[in-house]
């Protein structure tokens, strides 16, 4: 079993909006899976930016880190987290892939569909 993070809310996606190595961090990112399942709330934009909570210390701490942690292992100076609002855990057996339409992501388990209709 493992833990991922996925953002099912329409408007943007966590993992889906960003590539790579980066996308399968932010997917598995322990700090944020833990503050969630502390029932904390990582970002709220509705009623403010996501560079305004920045700068006036609004944002989580491990939102926060998210971002320095993907510039030190990735050299990535910009991740895209607006999907944070919507964050949900869930847990998996194996592989996954990341479905996203329109923003609302949906986790497909590899092996649990056996045929096309």
């Amino acid at each position: 079993m493992r833990k991922i993070l996925y953002s099912p809310g329409f408007g943007a996606g966590w993992s889906t909006w960003n590539s790579g190595e980066v996308a399968k961090f932010m997917l598995e990112y322990k700090p944020i899976i833990e503050a969630l399942e502390r029932g904390e709330k990582i970002f709220d934009n509705r009623h403010t930016d996501y560079n305004t909570k920045v700068t006036t210390g609004e944002a989580h701490p491990a939102l926060l880190q998210l971002e320095k942690d993907c510039l030190e292992k990735f050299g990535e100076d910009y991740v895209c987290v607006l999907g944070a609002d919507d964050l949900r855990v869930l847990e998996v057996e194996g592989r996954v892939r990341i479905g996203e339409y329109d923003g609302s992501e949906s986790v497909e388990e590899e092996g649990s569909f056996s045929g096309w209709m």
